[in-house]
């Protein structure tokens, strides 16, 4: 096996006895040193939560942990020693770091770059890879403008956030040879736990991987068990509806659940329609998401916020009312703002909160 990292080729052995000169860039310089002492043997690894849902927090993470983690995913997608991957995506957090992992203990032939919307941009054209891990945006991308590029992908996970119904449209039309997962996990559960396949085909359903276990508190609020946690149990902040002991549906966050005069209004499910309605009306890639401000009767009153587009006020209209036919009146959002850019972290993923604390603050 082998690793280009920064277009040069390096020698299994060559990292791990240390005989390699640091670069000056921080990111190459990481992915070298986390080589080193991976195949050192090193034992504990601290990783940063990516702090999409409050503030990115410090995780030890132990060897024997990314090694099940590793496991699991290898026996679940086929991962075979000399397969070819790319690693394109933060590897400062734990997918990336796993992407590593996965490359370093499964001895494939691996092509590490700095994240970039552009992968395919950054290797070499003729190289027809066996895994990729990649984020919606860079998903998108790549069929916009490598579409010759990804179609020769065998397999590729997506994680970082959701996809719109327009990515998995556009990834079901296009990519017809690729196998494409969605993942589900965390820092605490040492990257995913499960993988949901994108095909017409599917059961559309989060699949456990081997030794997890799940189930629900009284909020219906998924909790995992397994050899990737330490088998210490985990409790999220995902509502979920479970379809067997090994499959769930993932309906969204119970942090973004809005209480609008007693009406529960779960954010997610409306902007999945809102979405689909923008893009029948021809906006396409649109960022948004439903969030709830202070009201002095209802408690709460969910807003739809855009990014970086002004919607006509006819377009408001049509949208709303669209909108109404799909979902409860309570449901409805009562106001849409547009908002130049949403405050994101490292990972891209939309700090909601904190976005809509800062619109509140120029009102």
């Amino acid at each position: 096996m082998y690793l280009h990292i920064a277009g040069k080729e390096f020698k299994i052995n060559d990292l791990r006895n240390g005989n390699f000169q640091m670069y000056g860039e921080e990111y190459i310089d990481n992915v070298l040193i986390f080589c080193f002492e991976w195949l050192n043997g090193k034992e504990e690894f601290t990783m940063q939560s990516s702090g999409s849902t409050g503030m990115p927090k410090a995780i030890l993470v132990k060897r024997s942990q990314m090694e099940a983690s590793a496991k699991a995913t290898a026996k679940i997608l086929a991962i075979q020693e000399n397969d070819k991957a790319l690693i394109c995506i933060n590897t400062e957090y734990i997918g990336g770091r796993m992407m590593l992992v996965r490359a370093l203990e499964f001895k494939l032939n691996t092509w590490i770059i700095p994240p970039t919307s552009h992968p395919f941009s950054k290797v070499p054209r003729d190289i027809e890879f066996d895994f990729i891990a990649m984020v919606p945006l860079q998903v998108q991308s790549s069929i916009d403008n490598e579409l010759e590029q990804i179609q020769k992908v065998k397999k590729i996970i997506i994680g970082g956030a959701p996809i719109s119904n327009l990515l998995s449209n556009s990834i079901q039309q296009n990519l017809h040879h690729t196998a494409i997962y969605m993942t589900y996990g965390m820092t605490e559960t040492v990257s995913h736990i499960a993988l949901k396949k994108i095909s017409y085909t599917t059961d559309g359903l989060y699949h456990t991987l081997d030794g997890v276990s799940i189930n629900v508190d009284e909020r219906n609020c998924l909790n995992i068990i397994a050899p990737m946690s330490d088998y210490k149990k985990v409790q999220t902040n995902d509502v979920v509806k479970l379809h067997s002991s090994t499959s769930f549906e993932w309906l969204g966050r119970a942090d973004n659940i809005i209480n609008s005069g007693g009406v529960k209004i779960q954010a997610e499910k409306v902007e999945t329609h809102i979405l689909k309605i923008l893009s029948d009306m021809g906006y396409s890639s649109v960022s948004l998401f439903i969030g709830g401000i202070p009201h002095s009767l209802l408690g709460e009153q969910a807003i739809l916020f855009i990014e970086g587009i002004s919607l006509t006020i006819d377009d408001q209209k049509t949208l709303l009312q669209n909108l109404s036919k799909k979902v409860g009146k309570f449901e409805v959002p009562k106001q849409i703002h547009s908002i130049g850019s949403f405050i994101k972290t490292d990972t891209m993923k939309v700090r909601r909160k904190e976005t809509i604390n800062k619109f509140l603050e120029t009102q």
